[in-house]
C-alpha cells in the first residue's frame, strides 16, 4: 500500500484536472533565443527622385578639387579667368586677344574642352579653318558631348565642301559628313533649355537647312553638267543620222533624275511639268496642277483636263493649301526653303 499523504500534500485535488495538467504539446526541439531587436518607430517611406546625372565638365571639375593640389587649383582659376577675358574679347571682335586668353587657358589647364571649343569658333570667325577643326577635333578627344565642337567641326566641313574648286560624287559625300557632324551636335544639346544652348540650336538648325540646299545645289549642278555632256553626244549623233532630238522631253526626264533619290509622293509633282509644285491649283474636275503650267496649257490647248479630258472652268481655280503645307514640309527637310534660296550653293552663308 502507498504511504499516506497529508493534507497539506493533497491540496492539489482542490484543482480540476485540466488546470493541473495541461494540454500535451507536440516535442520541439530545443532552439536558443535569438535576442530581440529594439523595435524602431515605423516612418513614413521616402521617395527620392533620381539626381541629374552630372556633365562631363563638372564631373571634370569635381575630380579636380578632389585630388589636385592646391598649386593646380590655383591655375585652375586662372584658366577659367583667361577663359572669360577671352569670352569678353570675342563679343568685343577682338578675336585676336579672345585667341590668347583661351590659349593661355589651355596652357594652364588643357583637359578642359570648353576652351578648346571656344578657341575653335574664334578660328572659324577668322577663317583659319584648318586651326578651327583641329581645335574641334581635340574638344571632342576630350569630350564627346561638347555640342559646340561638333556644330563648328561640322560647319567647317561644309565651307570647305563649298571652297572646292570641283563637283564630283566625294564632294556630295564630303557635305553628308558635315551634316552628320550638325546632326549629332543637335542631339547633344536638343533637350538642354539655357540660353546660351538655345542660341546655339538656331545656330545648328540654320547651318543644317543651308548645307542640305547646298548638297541639293551641288547634285543640281553635277545633273547639269552630264546633260550638257549629254545633249553635246546625242546632237552630234542626231545630226549624223538625219533625226531631230524632243530636247523638251529630255529635260523632263532629266529633271525626274534630279528629284529620284528624294522620296517625294507622285501627288506633290505636277503631271504637265514633272516638277515639285510651287503653287498647286485645285479644279473643278478634282485633279490638281501647278498654276503656270496649267495655265499654259489653257492657251495653247483650251480649258481641258489633261488626265480627265473634262472641260475646266478657270474661275474654279482655289489653291490646294493641305498639298501646299505637306510640299513645304517636304521642301524644308531637304533644305529648298526657309533661310536659304540661293541658287548657287558657293553664294550660300554659313554661320
Amino acid at each position: 500500500m502507498g504511504q499516506a499523504h497529508s493534507n497539506e500534500d493533497c491540496l492539489f485535488m482542490n484543482y480540476r484536472a485540466e488546470e493541473i495538467f495541461t494540454q500535451e504539446q507536440p516535442y520541439q526541439p530545443y532552439q536558443p533565443q535569438q535576442p530581440q531587436q529594439p523595435q524602431q518607430p515605423q516612418q513614413q517611406r521616402k521617395f527620392f527622385k533620381a539626381a541629374k546625372k552630372p556633365s562631363a565638365q563638372q564631373t571634370s571639375q569635381k575630380n579636380i578639387n578632389q585630388t589636385s593640389s592646391p598649386l593646380q587649383l590655383d591655375k585652375v582659376q586662372q584658366s577659367l579667368e583667361e577663359k572669360v577675358k577671352g569670352n569678353q574679347f570675342f563679343s568685343q571682335k577682338n578675336y585676336q586677344k579672345a585667341i590668347e586668353c583661351y590659349t593661355k587657358a589651355i596652357n594652364l589647364h588643357g583637359t578642359d574642352s570648353i576652351y578648346y571649343s571656344n578657341r575653335a569658333v574664334v578660328y572659324k570667325q577668322i577663317n583659319r579653318f584648318q586651326e578651327a577643326k583641329k581645335d574641334a577635333e581635340q574638344a571632342l578627344k576630350i569630350d564627346q558631348t561638347n555640342a559646340r565642337a561638333y556644330f563648328i567641326y561640322g560647319t567647317v566641313i561644309l565651307i570647305e565642301a563649298q571652297m572646292s574648286p570641283e563637283i564630283s560624287e566625294q564632294l556630295i559625300k564630303q557635305a553628308h559628313k558635315g551634316l552628320q557632324y550638325l546632326d549629332q551636335a543637335y542631339e547633344n544639346i536638343k533637350d538642354n533649355n539655357d540660353q546660351q544652348k538655345n542660341k546655339l540650336k538656331v545656330l545648328i538648325n540654320q547651318n543644317l537647312g543651308k548645307g542640305r540646299r547646298m548638297v541639293f545645289l551641288i547634285a543640281q549642278e553635277m545633273d547639269r553638267i552630264n546633260v550638257q555632256s549629254l545633249k553635246s553626244i546625242l546632237a552630234d549623233i542626231a545630226e549624223r543620222r538625219k533625226v531631230k532630238l524632243d530636247w523638251n522631253y529630255l529635260q523632263r526626264q532629266t529633271q525626274k533624275k534630279m528629284l529620284q533619290d528624294i522620296p517625294i509622293p507622285q501627288a506633290f509633282t505636277c503631271i504637265i511639268s514633272y516638277e515639285i509644285m510651287n503653287e498647286p491649283i485645285l479644279f473643278n474636275t478634282g485633279q490638281t496642277y501647278e498654276k503656270d503650267s496649267i495655265f499654259k496649257q489653257f492657251t495653247s490647248n483650251g480649258c481641258t483636263d489633261p488626265i480627265t479630258r473634262e472641260q475646266i472652268n478657270p474661275q474654279t481655280a482655289r489653291h490646294n493649301l493641305q498639298l501646299l503645307q505637306g510640299i513645304n514640309q517636304l521642301k524644308q527637310k531637304y533644305g529648298w526653303i526657309g533661310i536659304e534660296q540661293e541658287e548657287n550653293y558657293k553664294s550660300i552663308k554659313f554661320e
